[in-house]
């Protein structure tokens, strides 16, 4: 089967900063793909590069190919809609504000349909039905639901055209616990019916092992690791991986301090970006990018001798 998606060598640089440096990742048609680490690691950018949305200023290199188009050589517009759309972090300010929910659907709708209002309507009203909201909704402004309510609307928005690819970037972060676990289940259900594949961009790894096929590690803007979700997440074998997945809550551990990763991400040139804050860093590891093998880019994979 080929790739819905394949991102190859992408590179993002912002000025002399390059926060995306050589990430390669693919996602399935159907499959649910995690993209993981923490802030600053180049989630977010991968995901805007692969829809053409990046800020002003930043430049993408590399190919990313989505259902055979060439994104980065061609129009990003043609793709998006109909072939890929993102739900996005924070749904109180991804929604025009002095617009009703109807008429950002209706906007978007007729944008890539060119269907009429009546139409529009309908079809809005079909897609609140699928994530379990009333129809009267659509003559709500974003100001009027809460958190949950206008995720669900995003959600109906991003399937409005039924994509290919939906990207969703941290959709659960801005939302309570309870909330979040509805929205996740509402997410793989749909994904379930319509056959969608989704990339899957977060920080939470309990629910990338929750819902992933398969998971990518970023750090520094780098693939540190890559596998099925549960291999990955059960046997880390990436000193930065064991690193966050110790630094997790457990119901089971002695009450104290989390743990933590000391010092902060960094876009270091030479060497392995993690070296600095790994506990198991060797003079090579300073001193030589590691080369990915086997899943892992790593010097020393499962620790260091």
């Amino acid at each position: 089967m080929s790739d819905l998606l394949s991102v190859e060598d992408l590179e993002v640089s912002i000025g002399a900063v390059r926060p995306v440096r050589g990430v390669s990742l693919r996602v399935a048609p159907g499959e649910i793909v995690g993209v993981v680490g923490e802030t600053g690691c180049g989630k977010t950018l991968t995901g805007l590069a692969v829809l053409g949305l990046l800020p002003p200023g930043a430049r993408a290199s590399g190919r990313v190919v989505l259902g055979g188009d060439d994104v980065l050589g061609g129009d990003p517009r043609a793709v998006r809609g109909r072939k890929v759309t993102m739900v996005f972090q924070n749904p109180g300010t991804a929604f025009d504000p002095v617009t009703t929910i109807g008429g950002q659907f209706a906007r978007v709708l007729r944008a890539h349909t060119g269907c009429s209002r009546r139409a529009a309507r309908a079809r809005a009203a079909e897609l609140l039905t699928a994530v379990e909201l009333p129809e009267r909704v659509l003559d709500n402004y974003p100001h009027q639901l809460s958190g949950g309510m206008l995720q669900r609307c995003m959600i109906a928005l991003a399937l409005s055209c039924e994509p290919s690819l939906v990207i969703a970037d941290e959709a659960t972060t801005a939302l309570d616990v309870t909330v979040a676990r509805q929205i996740l289940r509402l997410l793989l259900r749909l994904q379930r019916e319509h056959g969608f594949g989704v990339m899957f961009v977060t920080h939470n790894l309990a629910e990338a092992r929750d819902i992933c096929d398969r998971v990518y590690v970023l750090y520094a803007g780098r693939v540190a690791e890559e596998g099925m979700a549960h291999a990955v997440l059960d046997r880390p074998r990436h000193p930065y991986t064991r690193a966050l997945l110790a630094a997790l809550p457990r119901l089971d551990a002695p009450r104290g301090r989390l743990a933590s990763i000391p010092g902060s991400v960094s876009h270091a040139e030479v060497g392995c970006s993690f070296a600095e804050r790994c506990p198991d860093a060797k003079d090579v590891c300073r001193a030589e990018t590691p080369p990915a093998h086997d899943g892992v880019a790593c010097h020393f994979p499962g620790g260091a001798p």
